[in-house]
């Protein structure tokens, strides 16, 4: 079947049966949008080619603004006549990310691509920064209303898409504010050094994780050596990148928060319990723990459901911080 008659038939399955791809035609749905595109900003960042992403709500309108290197609207696609921004935008890909780049991470383990959130709005705009100039383009329904056009010159960086989930599917459903409030301050925690606004505010943790882990001590009652660092190390081993926090001593079971390419893993897997029998090996048994793997490799870029099998990551998880647990018992006990 050719590439657009398949496509097509992709997009009506998408309006036929949103919930399949967004979990939900209510709230949980709408807030689907925000995480997938401030999810292709967290790539670009890791990618080292963003600082910041901005979220506003109003209303049922979603907008989000970056500072990365803009969509390719100066590049041909292998279709006729459009580019390969408005390819990206039009076309749901069959692979996890339209150009296969690594790492691939998601706020959620539900991941959508730009093309089903275009498909499944009654209107997004954006307009995006590229080889200096301002482009602009305006989608109905998925559909392009005009071709792409030039609408400023100069030295800008950036992209902004403006999105109203489609009343049609969604009614007049809007994100939970507190609910996208507390997903972009994770975000900010699971990605030190990314700048996120929302509305009014700014959140910024250049320490991640162990930032995270003091606010959670006084919530989950659990008391620590106010005279002792917690363990903290971010580092990449074997194309894993690794961020840990450890604190305190065990009095009641270990609290463990964990995720795994951006999501969240309530049921821990495979980098939970290699740092666990590390810890083992170092004598260690902690009030609290929290760590956060990404994983380069293409194949395990997609997002995660509520618990990590890729047993290597617990061997790597080992390898990694066996020697920095060892030094910091080694220094505090």
């Amino acid at each position: 079947m050719p590439e657009d008659l398949r496509n097509e038939e992709i997009i009506k399955h998408i309006r036929y049966r949103p919930a399949m791809y967004f979990g939900s035609v209510g709230t949980r749905g709408v807030e689907q949008f925000v995480y997938e595109l401030v999810s292709n900003v967290l790539d670009t960042y890791l990618a080292n080619q963003a600082t910041f992403v901005n979220v506003k709500l109003d209303g049922t309108t979603i907008s989000v603004v970056d500072d990365g290197p803009g969509l390719p609207f100066d590049k041909p696609s292998d279709l006729e006549r459009i580019s390969l921004a408005t390819k990206f935008l039009t076309h749901v890909h069959q692979i996890r990310s339209q150009d296969e780049h690594a790492p691939h991470v998601h706020m959620t383990t539900l991941g959508l691509g730009i093309a089903p959130l275009n498909v499944a709005s009654v209107q997004l705009t954006v307009q995006s920064w590229r080889s200096g100039v301002l482009w602009e383009q305006h989608f109905a329904r998925g559909v392009p209303e005009s071709s792409a056009t030039v609408v400023e010159q100069g030295n800008g960086r950036g992209t902004r898409i403006e999105v109203i989930p489609d009343p049609e599917i969604f009614g007049q459903a809007k994100p939970r504010l507190g609910v996208i409030r507390r997903s972009l301050f994770e975000a900010a925690h699971l990605f030190s050094g990314l700048r996120i606004g929302f509305d009014e505010e700014r959140f910024y943790a250049p320490t991640g994780l162990q930032m995270l882990g003091f606010m959670l001590l006084d919530s989950l009652s659990v008391s620590t050596n106010p005279n002792t660092l917690p363990f903290h190390v971010s580092l990449r081993y074997e194309n894993v990148f690794i961020e840990a926090a450890i604190f305190g001593e065990k009095r009641s079971p270990t609290r463990t928060f964990s995720w795994v390419n951006g999501a969240r893993t309530p049921d821990g897997g495979s980098h939970v319990k290699g740092l666990f029998q590390v810890l083992k090996e170092v004598g260690w048994k902690p009030a609290l723990s929290l760590i956060h793997v990404v994983m380069f490799e293409p194949e395990f870029a997609g997002p995660m459901r509520t618990k990590l099998d890729v047993p290597h990551i617990g061997e790597v998880m080992k390898n990694a911080l066996r020697e920095p647990l060892h030094q910091y018992r080694r220094q505090f006990i």
